[in-house]
């Protein structure tokens, strides 16, 4: 039932596109209209978080559904679906796939690393847009509905909300997002490109992008660029996973340590000293990325071995 081998891979593009946002709108709907009378909140309330009462209980579960339904109903269905019009084994052509051991470690270990990097590029990115014009304050009103419902979610409540935390942030986005970007975009615009980093910058542009974030752009480009070559090199998306859960999981546990990180948007460091730290972190980041590509056994034809296979028999 692999009907899409033959198909040209902007083609592909537009048709997983098509599908993901089409299923994404079916689950979305009926989740919110499930949503709706779980928590007693109109349709109108739910689409629009500006009007959210954050001292309502009701509130955070409406938070937490609105990121099941996301992630079931954009990430993991249509993910999977478009794999298998795919591929007869939609498992291997996502890069599910095992992998070296050492690759899961260096991939955790670069993105931890990349914190004062990504950190730094934060600042600059802040500076870019001026908040008086009329695009900057449309951006910043996207940007602080972002971080209350961030602030909101990770909000020290207990353990137990740690422990779902964990869930809903880190493991939905490494598991969700990585099939998504890489799994199956970073995948068709390597195709499409025949070259490797022009897909994973592709990828990384669309990952950064579709967040609507625009004050942290440059951040979660620099992070689905270092995700992207975690899969590449690795040859398998386990790893960038893996990597991707760490990193997301590492600020749900800090931010639950230390709460005072979540409200507060200045940096106590001094900016000198953080982009001595930062071009430190870049150092290590490039050291990394040399040693997985010397270890790496990833080709582009073997990547792409798949695709070949009887690609006259549809049915294969």
């Amino acid at each position: 039932m692999s009907y899409f081998k033959k198909v040209n891979p902007f083609l592909q593009f537009l048709m997983f596109i098509g599908m993901a946002f089409g299923i994404f709108l079916i689950i979305g709907t009926l989740g919110t209209f499930i949503l709706s009378y779980i928590t007693g909140f109109s349709l109108t309330t739910i689409a629009d978080p500006k009007t959210w009462d954050y001292d309502d209980p009701q509130t955070l579960i409406l938070a937490r559904g609105l990121l099941l339904i996301q992630f079931v109903g954009l990430f993991l269905i249509p993910t999977f679906l478009f794999a298998r019009f795919c591929d007869s084994k939609p498992g291997q052509y996502l890069g599910l796939r095992s992998a070296t051991p050492l690759y899961y470690i260096l991939g955790s270990a670069i993105l931890l690393v990349a914190l004062p990097f990504v950190t730094w590029t934060g600042i600059i990115n802040n500076e870019m847009v001026p908040e008086t014009t009329a695009i900057g304050k449309w951006m910043k009103a996207n940007e602080e509905a972002a971080k209350r419902q961030i602030e909101f979610l990770l909000k020290t409540r207990g353990v137990q909300d740690l422990f779902i935390n964990l869930i809903f942030i880190a493991v939905f986005a490494g598991v969700g997002e990585e099939l998504f970007f890489r799994g199956v975009l970073q995948r068709l615009f390597i195709k499409l490109f025949k070259n490797p980093w022009a897909g994973i910058i592709a990828a990384a542009f669309i990952f950064s992008a579709i967040h609507l974030q625009f004050y942290g752009f440059i951040p979660r480009f620099i992070l689905g660029i270092l995700l992207g070559i975690i899969y590449w090199y690795s040859g398998s998306l386990w790893p960038a996973i893996v990597a991707h859960f760490v990193y997301d999981a590492f600020l749900v546990i800090m931010a639950y340590f230390n709460p005072s990180m979540v409200d507060n948007d200045n940096i106590d460091i001094p900016m000198v000293t953080l982009s001595v730290v930062a071009a430190m972190s870049t150092a290590i980041i490039i050291g990394i990325v040399i040693v997985m590509k010397k270890r790496s056994t990833t080709t582009y034809e073997a990547m792409y071995a798949r695709d070949k296979i009887d690609e006259s028999n549809p049915f294969a």
